[in-house]
Protein backbone atom coordinates (compact mmCIF):
# COMPACT_ATOMS: atom_id res chain seq x y z
CA UNK A 1 0.00 0.00 0.00
CA UNK A 2 2.88 2.01 0.07
CA UNK A 3 3.03 3.13 -3.46
CA UNK A 4 -0.75 4.47 -3.46
CA UNK A 5 -0.38 6.73 -0.57
CA UNK A 6 3.04 7.64 -2.40
CA UNK A 7 0.94 8.08 -5.32
CA UNK A 8 -2.04 9.72 -3.63
CA UNK A 9 0.58 12.40 -1.73
CA UNK A 10 2.40 13.19 -5.20
CA UNK A 11 -1.34 13.74 -7.05
CA UNK A 12 -1.52 16.52 -3.70
CA UNK A 13 1.63 18.21 -3.39
CA UNK A 14 1.87 18.50 -7.24
CA UNK A 15 -1.42 19.06 -8.76
CA UNK A 16 -1.88 22.52 -8.32
CA UNK A 17 1.29 23.76 -10.16
CA UNK A 18 1.79 21.17 -12.74
CA UNK A 19 -1.89 20.19 -13.19
CA UNK A 20 -3.33 16.41 -12.65
CA UNK A 21 -0.99 13.64 -12.47
CA UNK A 22 -0.60 10.75 -14.86
CA UNK A 23 0.35 8.20 -14.08
CA UNK A 24 2.28 5.42 -16.56
CA UNK A 25 3.00 2.45 -16.27
CA UNK A 26 2.48 -1.56 -16.99
CA UNK A 27 -0.90 -3.08 -17.61
CA UNK A 28 -2.78 -6.61 -16.21
CA UNK A 29 -5.66 -7.79 -18.67
CA UNK A 30 -8.71 -6.75 -17.19
CA UNK A 31 -9.40 -10.67 -16.53
CA UNK A 32 -6.78 -10.91 -14.14
CA UNK A 33 -7.81 -11.26 -10.62
CA UNK A 34 -4.89 -9.81 -8.95
CA UNK A 35 -5.37 -6.89 -5.99
CA UNK A 36 -3.04 -4.28 -6.89
CA UNK A 37 -4.86 -4.02 -9.96
CA UNK A 38 -7.98 -3.25 -8.69
CA UNK A 39 -6.00 -0.92 -6.45
CA UNK A 40 -5.12 0.72 -9.44
CA UNK A 41 -8.38 1.00 -10.92
CA UNK A 42 -9.72 2.44 -8.04
CA UNK A 43 -6.97 5.06 -7.90
CA UNK A 44 -7.72 6.25 -11.57
CA UNK A 45 -11.72 6.28 -11.30
CA UNK A 46 -11.73 7.92 -7.83
CA UNK A 47 -8.41 9.69 -6.74
CA UNK A 48 -8.20 12.02 -9.45
CA UNK A 49 -5.31 10.48 -11.21
CA UNK A 50 -4.64 9.21 -14.98
CA UNK A 51 -3.48 5.89 -14.95
CA UNK A 52 -2.21 5.03 -18.82
CA UNK A 53 -1.41 1.07 -18.74
CA UNK A 54 1.28 0.20 -21.29
CA UNK A 55 2.38 -3.40 -21.88
CA UNK A 56 1.46 -6.76 -20.47
CA UNK A 57 3.89 -6.95 -17.04
CA UNK A 58 3.50 -10.92 -16.95
CA UNK A 59 6.29 -10.67 -19.61
CA UNK A 60 9.65 -12.11 -19.38
CA UNK A 61 12.83 -10.09 -19.84
CA UNK A 62 13.79 -11.11 -23.30
CA UNK A 63 10.42 -10.32 -24.59
CA UNK A 64 10.24 -7.19 -23.22
CA UNK A 65 13.82 -6.05 -24.43
CA UNK A 66 12.80 -8.08 -28.63
CA UNK A 67 9.28 -6.57 -28.27
CA UNK A 68 7.29 -4.54 -25.48
CA UNK A 69 10.44 -2.40 -25.02
CA UNK A 70 9.13 -0.71 -28.37
CA UNK A 71 5.57 -0.31 -26.66
CA UNK A 72 6.86 1.67 -23.39
CA UNK A 73 8.77 4.21 -25.54
CA UNK A 74 5.94 4.61 -27.60
CA UNK A 75 3.60 5.13 -25.03
CA UNK A 76 6.45 7.69 -22.98
CA UNK A 77 6.88 9.50 -26.47
CA UNK A 78 2.88 10.30 -26.41
CA UNK A 79 2.99 11.45 -22.68
CA UNK A 80 5.86 13.42 -23.01
CA UNK A 81 4.56 15.81 -25.52
CA UNK A 82 1.95 17.01 -22.96
CA UNK A 83 4.26 16.46 -19.67
CA UNK A 84 5.92 19.89 -17.65
CA UNK A 85 7.64 17.48 -15.23
CA UNK A 86 8.61 13.80 -14.99
CA UNK A 87 9.34 11.92 -11.72
CA UNK A 88 10.58 8.52 -12.34
CA UNK A 89 12.12 6.34 -9.43
CA UNK A 90 14.92 4.09 -9.96
CA UNK A 91 14.61 0.59 -9.74
CA UNK A 92 15.39 -2.47 -10.97
CA UNK A 93 18.07 -2.98 -14.25
CA UNK A 94 16.05 -6.12 -15.64
CA UNK A 95 13.41 -3.81 -17.04
CA UNK A 96 14.32 -0.61 -16.46
CA UNK A 97 11.52 1.73 -17.53
CA UNK A 98 12.25 4.36 -15.09
CA UNK A 99 15.95 4.57 -16.90
CA UNK A 100 14.63 4.94 -20.47
CA UNK A 101 11.37 7.44 -19.35
CA UNK A 102 13.71 9.37 -17.42
CA UNK A 103 16.34 9.58 -20.27
CA UNK A 104 13.93 10.35 -23.21
CA UNK A 105 12.42 13.07 -21.46
CA UNK A 106 16.21 14.62 -20.57
CA UNK A 107 15.98 14.26 -24.62
CA UNK A 108 13.19 15.83 -24.60
CA UNK A 109 14.33 18.76 -22.56
CA UNK A 110 11.49 18.57 -20.43
CA UNK A 111 12.10 18.53 -16.44
CA UNK A 112 13.38 15.44 -14.94
CA UNK A 113 13.42 14.47 -11.07
CA UNK A 114 14.63 11.04 -10.41
CA UNK A 115 13.96 9.60 -7.16
CA UNK A 116 16.75 7.41 -5.83
CA UNK A 117 16.28 4.08 -4.85
CA UNK A 118 15.09 2.22 -1.19
CA UNK A 119 18.16 1.16 -0.57
CA UNK A 120 22.17 0.87 -1.89
CA UNK A 121 21.93 -2.06 -3.96
CA UNK A 122 25.61 -2.73 -2.47
CA UNK A 123 24.41 -3.35 0.60
CA UNK A 124 21.74 -5.81 -0.19
CA UNK A 125 22.76 -7.59 -3.12
CA UNK A 126 24.08 -10.82 -2.84
CA UNK A 127 27.82 -11.27 -3.04
CA UNK A 128 28.45 -13.46 -6.32
CA UNK A 129 28.84 -12.61 -9.65
CA UNK A 130 25.42 -12.01 -10.46
CA UNK A 131 24.69 -9.16 -7.14
CA UNK A 132 27.87 -7.82 -8.47
CA UNK A 133 26.63 -7.47 -12.73
CA UNK A 134 23.57 -6.01 -11.12
CA UNK A 135 25.40 -3.72 -8.84
CA UNK A 136 27.64 -2.25 -11.76
CA UNK A 137 25.06 -2.00 -14.14
CA UNK A 138 22.57 0.25 -11.58
CA UNK A 139 25.19 2.20 -11.04
CA UNK A 140 26.12 3.00 -14.58
CA UNK A 141 22.17 3.49 -14.64
CA UNK A 142 21.67 5.34 -11.87
CA UNK A 143 24.48 7.82 -12.46
CA UNK A 144 23.67 8.60 -16.09
CA UNK A 145 20.73 9.36 -15.05
CA UNK A 146 21.33 11.31 -12.03
CA UNK A 147 24.43 13.62 -13.99
CA UNK A 148 21.24 14.34 -16.62
CA UNK A 149 18.56 15.33 -14.13
CA UNK A 150 17.28 18.43 -12.84
CA UNK A 151 16.62 16.97 -9.51
CA UNK A 152 17.58 13.90 -7.68
CA UNK A 153 16.10 12.55 -4.83
CA UNK A 154 17.98 10.44 -2.62
CA UNK A 155 16.96 8.73 0.64
CA UNK A 156 19.54 10.12 3.81
CA UNK A 157 22.31 7.60 4.57
CA UNK A 158 23.97 4.99 2.12
CA UNK A 159 22.27 6.03 -1.16
CA UNK A 160 22.72 9.96 -0.59
CA UNK A 161 26.23 8.62 0.13
CA UNK A 162 27.22 6.87 -2.85
CA UNK A 163 25.06 8.93 -5.38
CA UNK A 164 24.95 12.45 -4.26
CA UNK A 165 28.60 13.01 -6.19
CA UNK A 166 27.60 12.14 -9.49
CA UNK A 167 24.11 14.54 -9.34
CA UNK A 168 23.99 18.13 -10.32
CA UNK A 169 21.39 19.42 -8.52
CA UNK A 170 20.53 16.15 -5.36
CA UNK A 171 18.65 16.58 -1.56
CA UNK A 172 18.28 13.88 1.33
CA UNK A 173 15.22 12.91 1.13
CA UNK A 174 12.78 10.90 3.37
CA UNK A 175 10.18 8.37 3.06
CA UNK A 176 8.22 8.91 5.87
CA UNK A 177 4.36 8.17 6.16
CA UNK A 178 3.12 9.90 9.29
CA UNK A 179 1.85 13.44 9.11
CA UNK A 180 2.14 15.90 11.89
CA UNK A 181 -1.50 15.33 13.88
CA UNK A 182 -0.12 11.67 14.23
CA UNK A 183 2.98 12.60 16.28
CA UNK A 184 2.50 11.96 20.05
CA UNK A 185 1.05 15.09 21.68
CA UNK A 186 3.05 16.72 24.27
CA UNK A 187 1.15 16.06 27.77
CA UNK A 188 0.75 12.26 26.42
CA UNK A 189 4.52 12.02 25.63
CA UNK A 190 5.01 13.74 29.11
CA UNK A 191 2.42 11.34 31.10
CA UNK A 192 4.45 8.65 29.87
CA UNK A 193 7.69 9.45 30.52
CA UNK A 194 6.70 10.34 34.12
CA UNK A 195 5.69 6.47 34.83
CA UNK A 196 9.55 6.32 34.14
CA UNK A 197 10.06 7.01 37.53
CA UNK A 198 8.10 3.95 38.71
CA UNK A 199 10.15 0.55 39.44
CA UNK A 200 8.52 -1.33 36.68
CA UNK A 201 10.21 -3.38 33.26
CA UNK A 202 11.02 -1.11 30.18
CA UNK A 203 8.49 -1.84 27.27
CA UNK A 204 10.59 -2.37 24.13
CA UNK A 205 9.10 -2.78 20.14
CA UNK A 206 9.33 -4.15 16.99
CA UNK A 207 6.84 -4.25 13.98
CA UNK A 208 7.15 -5.83 11.28
CA UNK A 209 7.95 -8.93 8.85
CA UNK A 210 9.36 -11.76 10.89
CA UNK A 211 12.72 -12.11 8.31
CA UNK A 212 15.95 -13.09 9.48
CA UNK A 213 17.62 -10.02 8.42
CA UNK A 214 15.83 -8.09 10.79
CA UNK A 215 17.52 -9.66 13.81
CA UNK A 216 14.95 -10.24 15.91
CA UNK A 217 16.91 -13.39 17.21
CA UNK A 218 20.12 -11.33 18.53
CA UNK A 219 17.09 -8.93 20.04
CA UNK A 220 15.58 -11.59 21.69
CA UNK A 221 19.30 -12.45 23.09
CA UNK A 222 19.20 -8.97 24.28
CA UNK A 223 16.11 -9.69 26.18
CA UNK A 224 18.01 -12.62 27.72
CA UNK A 225 20.99 -10.83 28.65
CA UNK A 226 19.38 -8.15 30.47
CA UNK A 227 17.25 -10.74 32.57
CA UNK A 228 20.42 -12.25 33.33
CA UNK A 229 21.72 -9.25 34.93
CA UNK A 230 18.56 -8.67 37.05
CA UNK A 231 16.92 -6.45 34.18
CA UNK A 232 13.82 -7.44 32.72
CA UNK A 233 12.85 -5.24 29.59
CA UNK A 234 9.60 -6.43 27.62
CA UNK A 235 9.49 -7.06 24.42
CA UNK A 236 6.52 -6.95 22.14
CA UNK A 237 6.41 -7.94 18.67
CA UNK A 238 3.55 -6.74 16.02
CA UNK A 239 3.49 -8.47 12.74
CA UNK A 240 4.17 -11.90 11.43
CA UNK A 241 6.51 -13.99 9.31
CA UNK A 242 8.41 -17.12 8.59
CA UNK A 243 10.60 -16.95 11.24
CA UNK A 244 8.01 -16.89 14.32
CA UNK A 245 7.53 -19.86 15.34
CA UNK A 246 11.22 -20.03 15.81
CA UNK A 247 11.68 -17.18 17.67
CA UNK A 248 8.31 -18.15 19.61
CA UNK A 249 10.93 -21.78 20.92
CA UNK A 250 13.93 -19.42 21.26
CA UNK A 251 12.35 -17.73 23.58
CA UNK A 252 11.16 -20.44 25.77
CA UNK A 253 14.72 -21.75 25.59
CA UNK A 254 16.22 -18.70 27.07
CA UNK A 255 13.78 -18.32 29.35
CA UNK A 256 12.34 -15.33 28.19
CA UNK A 257 8.65 -16.26 27.09
CA UNK A 258 7.01 -14.42 29.57
CA UNK A 259 8.81 -10.98 28.11
CA UNK A 260 8.59 -11.42 24.82
CA UNK A 261 5.29 -10.98 23.75
CA UNK A 262 3.85 -11.34 19.83
CA UNK A 263 0.48 -9.43 19.22
CA UNK A 264 -0.13 -10.57 15.35
CA UNK A 265 -0.13 -8.46 12.37
CA UNK A 266 -1.26 -4.54 12.93
CA UNK A 267 -2.46 -2.27 10.08
CA UNK A 268 0.17 0.69 10.27
CA UNK A 269 -0.99 3.99 10.42
CA UNK A 270 -2.59 6.71 13.14
CA UNK A 271 -4.24 4.54 15.12
CA UNK A 272 -0.79 2.16 15.38
CA UNK A 273 1.19 5.17 16.69
CA UNK A 274 -1.13 6.26 19.43
CA UNK A 275 -0.70 2.79 20.03
CA UNK A 276 3.40 2.41 20.14
CA UNK A 277 2.83 5.72 22.30
CA UNK A 278 2.40 3.45 25.39
CA UNK A 279 5.93 1.66 25.07
CA UNK A 280 9.45 3.03 25.70
CA UNK A 281 11.48 2.46 23.04
CA UNK A 282 12.59 0.66 19.62
CA UNK A 283 15.03 -2.51 19.60
CA UNK A 284 15.59 -3.21 16.09
CA UNK A 285 18.72 -5.03 15.30
CA UNK A 286 19.00 -5.62 11.76
CA UNK A 287 21.79 -7.74 10.28
CA UNK A 288 22.19 -6.12 6.85
CA UNK A 289 20.93 -2.70 5.36
CA UNK A 290 17.43 -1.85 5.86
CA UNK A 291 15.25 1.71 6.21
CA UNK A 292 12.44 0.83 7.69
CA UNK A 293 8.97 2.78 8.11
CA UNK A 294 8.48 1.73 11.23
CA UNK A 295 11.37 4.15 12.47
CA UNK A 296 9.54 6.89 11.45
CA UNK A 297 6.52 5.70 12.96
CA UNK A 298 8.69 4.54 16.45
CA UNK A 299 9.35 8.63 16.19
CA UNK A 300 6.30 9.98 15.58
CA UNK A 301 5.27 7.97 19.28
CA UNK A 302 7.90 9.39 20.94
CA UNK A 303 10.17 6.20 20.56
CA UNK A 304 13.89 6.26 21.00
CA UNK A 305 16.58 3.43 19.20
CA UNK A 306 18.31 0.81 20.92
CA UNK A 307 19.73 -0.41 17.29
CA UNK A 308 22.81 -1.96 15.18
CA UNK A 309 24.95 -0.02 13.37
CA UNK A 310 23.76 -0.07 9.62
CA UNK A 311 24.19 3.02 7.38
CA UNK A 312 20.57 4.15 7.45
CA UNK A 313 20.19 3.77 11.35
CA UNK A 314 23.74 5.46 11.71
CA UNK A 315 23.04 8.50 10.05
CA UNK A 316 19.23 9.13 11.82
CA UNK A 317 20.84 8.48 14.95
CA UNK A 318 23.61 11.27 13.87
CA UNK A 319 21.53 13.65 12.55
CA UNK A 320 18.30 13.15 15.17
CA UNK A 321 20.26 12.23 18.41
CA UNK A 322 17.16 9.14 19.05
CA UNK A 323 19.31 6.58 20.53
CA UNK A 324 22.15 4.22 21.17
CA UNK A 325 24.10 1.45 18.13
CA UNK A 326 25.85 -1.15 18.84
CA UNK A 327 27.58 -3.32 16.39
CA UNK A 328 25.77 -5.92 14.17
CA UNK A 329 25.05 -8.93 15.64
CA UNK A 330 26.34 -8.12 19.16
CA UNK A 331 23.70 -9.12 20.96
CA UNK A 332 25.30 -8.80 24.31
CA UNK A 333 26.16 -5.33 24.43
CA UNK A 334 22.55 -4.65 22.99
CA UNK A 335 21.72 -6.16 26.54
CA UNK A 336 23.77 -3.95 28.47
CA UNK A 337 22.38 -0.74 26.57
CA UNK A 338 19.21 -1.83 27.69
CA UNK A 339 20.10 -2.51 31.23
CA UNK A 340 21.70 1.25 30.78
CA UNK A 341 18.65 2.83 29.86
CA UNK A 342 16.96 1.27 32.69
CA UNK A 343 18.92 2.51 35.05
CA UNK A 344 19.59 5.52 33.78
CA UNK A 345 15.52 6.90 32.37
CA UNK A 346 16.81 10.45 32.51
CA UNK A 347 18.69 9.56 29.53
CA UNK A 348 15.68 7.79 27.92
CA UNK A 349 13.57 10.29 29.00
CA UNK A 350 16.37 12.87 26.87
CA UNK A 351 16.43 10.21 24.03
CA UNK A 352 12.24 9.97 24.10
CA UNK A 353 11.76 13.95 23.88
CA UNK A 354 14.47 13.63 21.01
CA UNK A 355 12.69 11.38 19.25
CA UNK A 356 9.23 12.94 19.28
CA UNK A 357 10.89 16.59 17.95
CA UNK A 358 12.32 14.21 15.17
CA UNK A 359 8.87 12.96 14.56
CA UNK A 360 7.57 16.41 14.07
CA UNK A 361 10.55 17.29 11.58
CA UNK A 362 10.47 13.82 9.55
CA UNK A 363 5.99 14.54 9.02
CA UNK A 364 4.90 14.11 5.75
CA UNK A 365 4.05 17.65 5.25
CA UNK A 366 7.27 18.68 5.90
CA UNK A 367 8.85 16.39 3.13
CA UNK A 368 6.68 16.61 0.37
CA UNK A 369 6.59 20.19 0.78
CA UNK A 370 10.21 20.39 0.40
CA UNK A 371 9.69 18.22 -2.26
CA UNK A 372 7.00 20.25 -4.14
CA UNK A 373 9.07 23.41 -3.84
CA UNK A 374 12.41 21.39 -5.10
CA UNK A 375 10.60 21.03 -8.20
CA UNK A 376 9.19 24.22 -8.82
CA UNK A 377 12.76 25.64 -8.90
CA UNK A 378 14.27 22.75 -11.09
CA UNK A 379 11.21 23.11 -13.19
CA UNK A 380 11.95 27.52 -13.21
CA UNK A 381 15.55 26.74 -13.69
CA UNK A 382 17.84 26.67 -16.82
CA UNK A 383 18.45 23.00 -18.04
CA UNK A 384 21.72 22.71 -15.96
CA UNK A 385 25.27 22.02 -18.21
CA UNK A 386 25.87 18.84 -18.25
CA UNK A 387 29.37 18.27 -16.77
CA UNK A 388 32.09 16.06 -18.88
CA UNK A 389 31.79 12.34 -18.63
CA UNK A 390 35.73 12.22 -17.50
CA UNK A 391 33.94 14.13 -13.81
CA UNK A 392 32.01 10.93 -13.45
CA UNK A 393 35.89 8.94 -12.47
CA UNK A 394 37.19 11.77 -10.89
CA UNK A 395 33.83 11.94 -8.14
CA UNK A 396 33.95 9.69 -5.25
CA UNK A 397 31.99 6.20 -5.93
Amino acid sequence: MSWQKDLLLARDWLARPFGQLTLLCPSLPLHVSNVERRRLVSIGENEGVRVVPSFDVRCRTREFWLKQRRQWMRDVRRELKCAKVIHCSADGVYRPLWYLAHMAAVKKGITTVLVGPDMDPHLTEPSNLKGSLVCKTFDLLMKRAALHADLVLLKEGAVHTRYAPFAQNTKGFCQSMHRTEDVIQEDCLEERLTTLKHNRPLRAIYAGRFVRRKGLHDAICAIACAKKKGVMVEYHLFGSGPEESALKRQAAELGVSSLVQFHGFVEYGPGFIKELGRYDLLLFLPTEEDTPRMLYDAMAAGLPLVGSRISFLQHRVETDGIGILVGVGDSSVAGDELCRLSAERAKLTAFSRAAAAAGLRHSIEHWYRLRAAWTQEAAQREPPAIQAVAAMSQARP
